[in-house]
């Protein structure tokens, strides 16, 4: 079954991506609300499933591999950090305090389909477009405000990710596919808020020993 799961999430994404363009097609956003519960119970799917800037990275980041572009993952004891910017953004956002530049999914999603350009925000995301090319999602991981909403409501989630530390050989696959660059071999139940359930490392973990289950089922 878990061989099936990448070709799916990649159906959904284009679907998605064709939303923006053909006025029958729901816009991301719009099913994003109306799920919006579902992320207290299983976490956020808007983001690695739905949302179509979040997709267009992924892309780019798969056309760099296969052409070999060299590629960046910013190590733990940094990234730890530099995650909380987008909380940072976030709660500004909610003081109405908005960084209007730095809102490039907004951008993307109702501008460039609508055929709207702004050279400001336009310039903006063609470099996050082109940071794409040299690591993982650069602004989900550290600039996506409509992430970190969702992030801080997922963190309680019953049902997610789980690690099995008896039967993992800790190879770090899980590690390196994470987009969101979560440390996932070193987590029993992925609660973490950035973690976008795409389900890299459960399709990738060699050992089956990840998978997407009940937390109270868990046993070590």
């Amino acid at each position: 079954m878990k061989k099936y799961l990448q070709p799916l999430r990649f159906i959904v994404q284009a679907c998605f991506m064709a939303g923006l363009f053909l006025p029958f097609m729901p816009f991301a956003d719009s099913i994003g609300q109306k799920i919006w519960i579902t992320i207290l119970f299983f976490g956020v799917f808007f983001c690695g499933w739905l949302c179509p800037f979040g997709s267009v990275q992924e892309w780019i980041g798969w056309v760099a591999n296969k052409i070999r572009i060299p590629r960046f993952k910013l190590p733990q004891k940094y990234q730890q950090y530099a995650q909380l910017l987008r909380y940072f953004l976030y709660g500004l956002s909610m003081v109405n305090i908005v960084l209007a530049v730095l809102n490039s999914r907004f951008f993307f999603e109702h501008s460039v389909a609508a055929g709207a350009w702004d050279w400001v925000n336009g310039s903006v995301l063609i470099l996050f477009l082109m940071a794409a090319l040299f690591t993982d999602r650069p602004f989900c991981n550290y600039f996506c405000m409509k992430g970190a909403s969702l992030g801080v409501w997922s963190v309680l989630r019953p049902v997610g990710i789980v690690r099995q530390e008896k039967t993992c050989v800790h190879c770090g696959l899980c590690n390196k596919v994470c987009q969101m660059n979560i440390a996932v071999e070193s987590e029993k139940f992925v609660r973490h808020p950035n973690c976008i359930n795409c389900m890299k490392c459960v399709t990738s973990c060699p050992k089956n020993c990840i998978k997407f289950k009940l937390i109270k089922k868990y046993k070590r």
